[in-house]
């Protein structure tokens, strides 16, 4: 159930019955021409919703605004300082926390949030108490961004948001002032990319590859989204039913 549709009886009467809540994460950055703004915590919050309806876990509001800076060519795109995203997150987990859970279960919709959040739990962990878990709300493994498969989940999830008449194939740029790119590198080193330096769409995955979003399909982003959301499902019993004391770290020498 969604904590922020219920009242604090009804929250009160929940958090006797439960140690473990989830916490969806997303962005609020641009996905190509056709895609919402909003796709990352449209997605977290489903999927965090789903997980929580099959196994008995409040979910509480989806954290919409993520470190998206890269974005920032992009009308629409917001973003956070990561130092001030990680701060609004812990708060968010602290509070929840006065109320009796230890537990948490963050599903994450932007891979721009992923440092900052296991930064999060690696500090809940060691100096409060708490247990995080960081999951991803999409499989590992997709095309791109604002492509095929990100696409075809929001096709099957929020259809009326997407224009797929103005879904475009983008062929990702190869070379950064004549340096060979690898995804989201030169050469063999990371850097600061920010994504007009990859695409001039916002649709990007693979240097010199060509990202066909407009092959997006609705039963497509079914069969994505079920099969990650067993998985999911299935760890957060787990989680459930692990005791916290096993879950946190053994004292420092």
């Amino acid at each position: 159930m969604k904590f922020a549709e219920v009242s604090w009886v009804e929250a009160q009467a929940i958090l006797k019955d439960v140690d473990t809540v989830i916490l969806p994460v997303g962005s609020t950055e641009q996905h190509g021409p056709h895609c919402p703004l909003g796709t990352d915590h449209i997605t977290a919050e489903a999927v965090a919703v789903t997980i929580g309806d099959r196994v008995g876990l409040p979910v509480l509001p989806v954290v919409a605004v993520g470190v998206s800076s890269h974005h920032r060519q992009f009308p629409g795109t917001l973003w956070a300082p990561p130092a001030v995203f990680r701060d609004y997150v812990k708060a968010i987990i602290l509070s929840a926390a006065s109320h009796g859970p230890r537990k948490f279960l963050i599903v994450n919709g932007h891979g721009g949030n992923t440092a900052s959040l296991k930064e999060v739990a690696e500090d809940m962990r060691s100096d409060e108490n708490i247990f995080i878990a960081v999951a991803n709300a999409f499989p590992a493994k997709l095309d791109g961004h604002a492509g095929e498969d990100e696409t075809s989940v929001m096709l099957h999830l929020r259809p009326e948001l997407v224009k797929m008449k103005k879904a475009v194939d983008t062929k990702q740029n190869e070379a950064l002032a004549g340096i060979r790119m690898k995804a989201q590198k030169v050469g063999p080193a990371d850097f600061g990319w920010d994504t007009i330096d990859l695409s001039p769409t916002g649709v990007f995955g693979a240097a010199g590859k060509t990202i066909e979003a407009t092959k997006a399909t609705a039963s497509h982003g079914e069969e994505i989204v079920k099969a990650h959301v067993d998985e999911l499902c299935a760890f957060t019993e787990e989680l459930k039913t692990a005791k916290l004391e096993d879950l946190l770290p053994k004292p420092h020498k």
